[in-house]
């Protein structure tokens, strides 16, 4: 049975998630919370006593599952081309669960960057420098170009998973995808982001 101080506090972080994607930081108010979670926000207080606290756990609760799995992922693959296929399965799973997050990442880095480079989740945070362990390896057998790094593939990883969420708004409208029609092409994009990324690297 679960632990009712624990249901609370996770009813609390579901009522904020919804919060913080739709208003950002700024525009989030905790008595909206208070209310979405049942709770006063005397008690919304007790479990969190600033809205710098709160937005600090959503942030952990959504990044810090992800985040981990996804150093541990690239510090233990050694085949760069396996690499790149998890490694848009995993980012693009996170976006399917969480389909507000890029445009909630955006709003929280143009209010303030800080609050996300601060977070547990990111501390001595080195993916890159691990992707670039493995390209180093790959460009030993000559199976990619010289010039790729592995910040760059991040980001295009990123980029590629992340932008259509972003649109999502008017590429559902412009084709007339209900939601469950917008899900399977989001899903279907899965081979040909791993396609352009694998075929862009790959040693002429």
């Amino acid at each position: 049975m679960q632990n009712p101080e624990h249901k609370t506090r996770e009813q609390i972080l579901e009522a904020a998630l919804r919060e913080f994607h739709q208003n950002g930081f700024k525009g989030a108010r905790t008595s909206r919370i208070a209310e979405a979670a049942g709770i006063s926000r005397t008690m919304l207080h007790y479990y969190f006593n600033t809205k710098e606290a709160l937005f600090e756990a959503v942030l952990n609760k959504t990044f810090g599952a992800v985040m981990p799995h996804l150093y541990r992922m690239v510090a233990e693959e050694k085949d760069l081309f396996e690499l790149l296929d998890n490694l848009v399965d995993t980012i693009a799973d996170m976006l399917e669960e969480n389909p507000g997050l890029p445009s909630f990442i955006v709003n929280v880095l143009n209010e303030n960057p800080g609050l996300i480079l601060g977070l547990a989740a990111f501390q001595d945070e080195n993916t890159p420098g691990l992707i670039d362990a493995v390209l180093e390896n790959a460009r030993a057998q000559r199976l990619v170009r010289a010039d790729v790094r592995g910040e760059d593939l991040l980001i295009d990883v990123w980029a590629l998973c992340s932008t259509p969420y972003l649109l999502a708004p008017y590429i559902s409208a412009k084709e007339k995808r209900n939601e469950a029609a917008m899900r399977a092409f989001l899903r279907g994009r899965r081979t040909g982001i791993k396609t352009l990324i694998l075929n862009g690297i790959k040693a002429g």
